[in-house]
Formats: structure tokens, sequence, C-alpha cells
């Protein structure tokens, strides 16, 4: 058998008409209307993946189709091949056999046309064929415009081999991929360029806000500062106006392509319409981005422009505006809102300028031999703050850039001595720690800070009152400097800056700059943790009301919250749990029927047994309860002991069938508590248990209902003699 020639095939295409006639229309009804509806039948779907599947399975039933395969063509010549999607019997694509995939392609792209591959006609097909696992192929040309940019590869194994009828429903259906293959490809172009002007080909006002976001979230996270710039062209207009809309154009493209070239890759360039542009340049501080736009301005200076006779005689000027970020601001629009104001003071004083923020604010420059902290930004951003998180993020970036620090971190320690590390800002992913919800406990310097109620200053490793380095997952802690957070007499928790970014030393001149406001942050911190416990108190007390309610509307339930709250706690003091446990504890067990109040009355009070549909609805309130809670502060532990407390310990419970110690310690308490208590008490379906046989059922649902360690300190409870029962 002679190899396959790609460049020579044996002639093969079809070349009687594609069209059906009048007979074959009228004998293959089925297949016609199925064809009518291809349209329908492939989608709206974009992913040409769907668009495949969908025309493979059209193409079995019109035809009988068994393999079905895409090709693109990238390149003049056969080689320009490659397998988009292939659905065959045969092998996978693999080296040996990819000359033999690709085939039908290049050899529909050579004749210009639909082709049939035969084995039977013409033996040098057979390995081709067999590559498919089919005994005959059809390759349809796919066109954009007139260029063949690929096909469409229809294989048949057992029903071998294509009637004329079925060549011409296959090309038919085709025709109709071919407009679904090229709406992919539109839209996967829009997808790529709609972000970019069209004009300038930079990025557009869209994109540059999403990516200013971006941008801002990323450097909280990692400490790394970012400035941005606003030019503006400066009489773009009267310059348009006087030569021609045709040169405005142009000096708008030149001008965008002086920014490309002056940005780096990392860099966003942005046009935002009119004659103003934008620039995020990341990593850089404002002596940098004066710098760079100065260079800009200088460049664009010396750049002629076309003028009435069309050479290059005109020049313009440029005007920028600088705002770095956390430096001036901590807030995107704040950030924008001071950029623009800066592009407009620079225009105001004659254009061809670029101005930094401070100089506008006043604030003048750094003193020498260290950086003034910027005080009023700190506060500036506390009072505009009501979430605490946040203004100690606020907080923690501005001391950091304010002393250069390179990481930086604040420990906060609550009312019940528990301690959070609420911010942490410069640490790898590998080393940040978030435990907002969870427990944290102090290192060495946190303990040593409080312990003392002193700020310490280590300027060496060997200046440590620790005697060693500090070093944690490789980072080598040089020189440090943390201070407790006091305000009258409470100590609210440490903030620490580590490792200067310039590699010199903290210093106690740096305490001394940073010493005096120290006071004051404590003071907001404070003010903010008073707030949160307003909001605390009053969002509980509004909740006790709630439930109070739901007694008094159903006296069956009179004294059960404040009964399963005592016994709760009880347990959970038998158990040795500690404040930071026995108080979310005490909240959830007084408020884990609270959800409730989302379930109709004529359920709750109904004295038979309930259906699946309103048992359904019953379940529903350990997760209506905890959203009750939701953003409450300080209650994200009492609301996860709500939403648990139906869980059973071998994870037959709801609301999510957790088991075992996936279900929080609380949690487990509260559900022996409340199973108890719900026993001994009369419903409107029972009367109740005797408290004897109620703790015979707590005790023969250990390791199934409940954990048998809690299991057993309840018992203990009960039967020990400050136990309200005797069992």
């Amino acid at each position: 058998m002679a190899p396959l020639d790609l460049n020579h095939p044996p002639f093969c295409s079809v070349d009687f008409p594609l069209e059906l006639t009048p007979d074959e229309i009228v004998s293959l009804s089925g297949p016609i209307n199925t064809l009518l509806k291809s349209s329908y039948l492939l989608g709206a779907a974009f992913e040409i993946e769907a668009i495949f599947n969908s025309l493979f399975d059209i193409a079995e039933e019109i035809a009988q189709v068994e393999a079905c395969g895409h090709l693109r063509h990238s390149e003049v010549g056969p080689t320009g091949w490659e397998v988009a999607i292939l659905r065959s019997p045969g092998p996978p694509p693999d080296p040996e056999h990819a000359v033999h995939h690709v085939a039908p392609g290049a050899i529909a792209f050579h004749f210009g046309k639909t082709v049939l591959l035969d084995p039977e006609r013409e033996e040098s097909f057979r390995e081709t064929c067999d590559a498919w696992g089919s005994r005959s192929l059809l390759s349809c040309p796919l066109r954009r415009d007139r260029d063949i940019v690929g096909a469409l590869v229809f294989g048949k194994k057992n029903s071998h081999p294509f009637t004329n009828v079925q060549v011409k429903l296959l090309w038919a259906l085709a025709m109709q991929a071919q407009n679904h293959l090229q709406r992919n490809e539109s839209v996967t172009e829009k997808s790529v360029y709609s972000f970019l002007e069209p004009l300038t080909h930079l990025y557009n006002r869209a994109y540059f806000n999403n990516q200013l976001e971006k941008e801002i979230l990323r450097s909280r996270r990692s400490g790394e500062s970012f400035s941005l710039l606003m030019l503006d062209i400066d009489g773009f207009r009267e310059y348009k106006d006087r030569v021609s809309n045709a040169s405005g154009e142009i000096a708008l493209q030149e001008f965008a392509g002086i920014l490309g070239g002056v940005a780096r890759e990392v860099d966003t360039v942005a046009h935002l319409g009119g004659s103003r542009f934008a620039v995020i340049l990341l990593e850089s501080d404002t002596d940098g981005a004066v710098r760079l736009a100065n260079r800009i301005i200088q460049r664009f200076r010396r750049h002629l422009l076309p003028g009435l006779d069309g050479s290059r005689t005109e020049r313009l000027n440029g005007s920028i505006g600088i705002a770095s970020f956390p430096a001036d601001s901590f807030d995107l629009a704040d950030l924008v809102s001071k950029t623009e104001r800066t592009l407009y003071a620079a225009r105001e004083q004659g254009g061809g300028r670029a101005y930094p923020y401070h100089e506008i604010a006043g604030n003048g420059h750094s003193k020498p031999g260290g950086k003034e902290l910027p005080v009023n930004k700190i506060f500036d951003a506390a009072r505009s703050v009501v979430d605490m998180d946040k203004f100690l993020e606020i907080l923690l970036f501005t001391a950091m850039q304010g002393l250069g620090a390179g990481r930086g971190s604040i420990v906060v320690k609550d009312p019940e001595g528990e301690f959070s590390l609420t911010a942490a800002v410069g640490f790898d992913r590998y080393d940040e720690h978030h435990t907002a919800a969870g427990r944290f406990h102090p290192g060495l310097v946190t303990q040593w800070v409080l312990n003392h109620q002193l700020p310490l200053v280590v300027s060496r490793p060997e200046d440590s009152p620790f005697g060693h380095p500090l070093t944690k997952n490789g980072y080598r802690t040089e020189s440090f400097l943390s201070l407790p957070l006091t305000h009258n007499g409470q100590t609210l928790g440490a903030l620490h800056l580590t490792n200067r970014m310039d590699l010199q030393p903290f210093t106690w001149e740096d305490l001394k700059a940073f010493g005096p406001i120290a006071s004051e942050i404590a003071k907001i911190l404070a003010q903010g943790m008073a707030f949160h416990e307003n909001i605390r108190s009053f969002s509980l007390t509004i909740l006790s009301s709630i439930s109070g309610a739901l007694e008094l509307r159903f006296p069956f339930l009179s004294g059960h919250a404040v009964r399963v709250r005592d016994l709760s706690v009880r347990v959970g003091q038998r158990m040795g749990l500690g404040d930071g446990d026995l108080d979310p504890l005490r909240h959830a067990a007084a408020l884990h029927d609270v959800g409730i109040v989302g379930i109709p009355g004529g359920i709750l009070a109904k004295p038979g047994n309930l259906s699946e549909e309103e048992m359904e609805l019953v379940r529903k309130h350990p997760f209506i309860g905890s959203k009750m809670l939701e953003g409450v502060p300080g209650m994200d532990a009492a609301r996860r002991t709500i939403l648990e407390h139906h869980e059973n310990f071998d994870g037959t419970g709801y609301p999510f069938g957790l088991r075992g110690e996936d279900i929080s310690m609380t949690a487990r308490i509260l559900s022996v508590s409340e199973y108890f208590d719900a026993l001994v008490s009369r419903r409107p379906y029972r009367d109740g248990f005797p408290e004897e046989e109620a703790a015979r059922m707590v005790k023969a649902g250990e390791n199934t209902l409940f954990d048998r360690e809690v299991c057993n300190a309840f018992l203990e409870e009960l039967r020990s003699p400050s136990g309200d029962r005797i069992c």
C-alpha cells in the first residue's frame, strides 16, 4: 500500500451538487426537520465544545455518523493542521498517528471542497480511516470569508459507506455549524478586545476601574505600595479645533505610544476618554512616580505633531497628577479623587508639569533622618470606618508606610482575655495567619510587651531580651518595634513593626515619632470596641425579645431556652471549657430556637405527626437562627453552635449531615441539653417523659446522636448535688 502524500493526495472531492433534490426532500422528512432545527439544537452557547457535542448528536441522527472531529488550520501546507476536538471510537491522537488525524483537513484544503475518503476506492486512505476508527470519512472545509480555517470530519464504521443524500445532509449541517463556530470566534475576540479602547489600543476605562480595584486589594494584602498617575494633554481641544479632528486623533495615538513606551509591562496604561489617560504604576512610591511623570512630559514636549499643512510643526504639553496608595489614601474613590485634584492643580499652574498629592495637600517633605508618620490620615481614616477590622488594617498600613516597615501585625485582646491576630501585612501566603474567628496564641514579643506594659525596640538581634534572633518559617527578624495599645489602664493589644525596608534598624527615635500618637490610637480602638459591644448588646436584646415573644405565643416553649442555657453551661464547665467557649455556648443555648420565628405557627402547634414537607420547614430553623445573628460582633462561634445543634454525632443530623469532631464542641453540648429538656417538656403531640426515662434515652443515643464524652459529662451533671434534677 502506497503511503498517503498530503501534498498530492488522490482525487476524492465530492463533485455532485450538494443541494437536496425535491424527491430527496420528500423522502427525508425526519432528517430534514432535524436539520432545519439545527440552529436551535446547537444552542446559544458560545463554548466550542458544547457546540460540537450538539453537532455530533445531530450528525448521528441524520446520517448515522459514528465518529466526528473538528480540525483547525493555522498555517499554509499540510503541517499547519491540528485536532481541536475529536470524538472517535479509534485511539486518541498520538505522535505516531498525528498526520492521519489531520489528513482529512489537509486533503479538503488541497481540493478546496468537501472530500470523501473511502479506502475501498483508494487504498492509501486506509490508515487515515483506521486512525479515526472508521471505514470512510467525509471532510467538509470551514471558511472565514473565503479562507479555509478548519474542517468538520464525519466518520462511519458499521454503516459504510456514506450515501449521496447523507453527504448532502452533513454538508448542510457543516454550514450551520460554521456559522456557530465563527460566532464563537467573534465572541472570543470580543472577550480579548472588549477591554481595549479602539483608537489608542490602550485599556479602556472599564478595565482600568476593575484593575485599580484589584490592585488596591492586592496591595492591602501584600503591603506593597503603588502610584496612580492621571494625565491630560494641555490645550488639546484648541489644537484639534485649530488643525483638524484627524490630527487630534493622531495626537492621542502618539501620546498613547509614548505612555506605552515608558511604562513597564506590569503597569496598566489606560485611555479614559477625551484627552485623559491614566497609569497604575506597580510597586512604586511617590518619588518614583514623579520621575516617570517628568520623563513622560519631557518626551511629549519634544514630540512634533501635524500642523495646518500636514507638516510636523506643532507641540503640546501634558499635565500629570499623582497620588500613591496607601501613603495618600487607603480608599479607591478617595485615591482617584485626590489624583484628579492634583491633575487639576497642575493644569491651573500653567500645565506641562507633574504634581504629587502631598504638594497640594501642604504636607511638605519628610524631615531629615526619618519619615514623619501621616497622623492625620490615620484619624481621617478611622473616623470614616465603622468596620473595626478595616480600621486596624488602615492603621497598620499607615504605620508601616510611615516608618518604612517590611512587616506589620496587630494583636487585639478582647474583654474576655482572648487574643486575635486582626491584621497582618507583608507576610508571605505560607506565613499568613487569618484567625478572626479562631484562637490565637500570642508569641514571645506580644507576651513581653503586654506583661511589661512597655514598648520594646530591638535594633539588633543581640539586643533582644529573648537572648536569640527570632526566626519563623525562614523569615529572620533583624530589628523590630513593638508597643502596647493601652487606654484607661486597659490593655487592648499590641502593634508590631518588623525589619525596615531601607535595611536600617528601628531606633528609639522611631518610637519617639510614633509614641505620642499610640495612646490616641488606643483611644480610637477602645471607642471602636465599645461601639461593637453596644451593637452586640443591642442585637442580643432584640433577639432575646423575639425568643421571649415566641414563648408567649407557644406556651409549651415557656422556660425551655433558659433551662437549656443553664444546663449547657453547667455541662461545659464540667468538661473544663474556658470562658472563650462558655460565652458562645451561653448565647447560643439561650437563642437556639430563635429561628422558629420563620416556621408557620400551625406547624409548631400541630398535635399530630408532621408531614415530610412540614419537617423540611422545621429543619430550617437552625439555619434561620444562625442568619439572624449574622453581622452581630463577636457572635461567630455562637452562630456556628446554633447552626450545628441538630447535627448528630454519626452524621445523620441536619442541616449539613456533619459527623464527629466536625461538629463544634459547643454544638455537641447544646444538642444533648436541648434533647433532654425537649423530652421532659410537654409538647402539643405528647406529654413530657419522666426525667429518669429521658436520661436513659440520652444514654441510648451515645455515639449515634451524641458524643460519648459529652453524654457522660451531661449525665454526671444531672446526678450531681448541684443539679436541679435527681435521676
